[in-house]
């Protein structure tokens, strides 16, 4: 199995989880008034929901549905498209990545705490985990979340640091000497990271949110075997 493939597409699920904790308001927010760019999808045509964003204790997101599209650049290149509903517990990303001259095609699903992994080269097998971070926002008030959020950022050397404009979207800006996150409504908007000599880039090229996104995706395939990894 091509397991280096496959971690990109789970941490480019968890980032979401991760970086959305400072991201959201306190408060529920209003709904958001600009246009959303078109999705280069069957799925994007479907019609979008009216439903203003809500952001409450035990979701991740502000958002309550969405399509993005990422492309990844620097350590690695590629694609990958992320399709979220229920606030961000259930996400499913379908990724295609090229790394040290291996390319892998493969998907990661996030229904609560249970995440999926398989590669589409690897038929019938996959891997899942429980994502303990997960639970902690389910459980935890909006002000003990930020704290925790917080906390962790500083670990990792990121601090909050102002706003900034990406795709038509006014993020929050996290950066340090690692690096630069920029967070709208809890959704990761770009990413650059210092990897050693290295550089990672994730940004978003389209997304579109509060709308109808088939269930199809958040389905748990019926013919793979998923094989119990430790929780992290």
């Amino acid at each position: 199995m091509k397991t280096r493939g496959l971690l990109v597409i789970f941490i480019t699920a968890l980032l979401m989880v991760i970086f959305s904790g400072c991201g959201q308001n306190k408060k529920p927010a209003a709904a958001d008034g600009q246009p959303a760019t078109e999705v280069a999808e069957a799925t994007a045509a479907e019609t979008e929901t009216t439903e203003p964003d809500a952001g409450g204790k035990g979701k991740p997101l502000a958002v309550k549905s969405g399509i993005i599209e990422y492309t990844y650049s620097g350590d690695k290149t590629g694609k990958s498209t992320q399709y979220f509903d229920d606030y961000g517990m259930k996400s499913a990303v379908y990724a295609e990545i090229i790394q040290q001259g291996e390319e892998s095609k493969g998907w990661s699903l996030t229904l609560g705490e249970e995440q999926y992994m398989w590669d589409l080269s690897n038929s019938g097998q996959g891997m899942k985990t429980k994502n303990p971070m997960i639970k902690m926002l389910t459980e935890s008030s909006g002000k003990d979340m930020l704290s925790y959020m917080a906390g962790m950022y500083e670990q990792m050397g990121l601090i909050k640091s102002g706003t900034e404009t990406f795709q038509g979207k006014e993020c929050t800006v996290f950066k340090g000497d690692l690096g630069k996150v920029l967070i709208w409504k809890g959704i990761m908007m770009k990413m650059e990271m210092k990897l050693g000599t290295m550089i990672s880039r994730q940004e978003v090229t389209s997304i579109k949110t509060n709308m109808n996104v088939d269930g199809k995706y958040f389905r748990i395939p019926d013919n793979i075997t998923f094989s119990e990894i430790p929780g992290f």
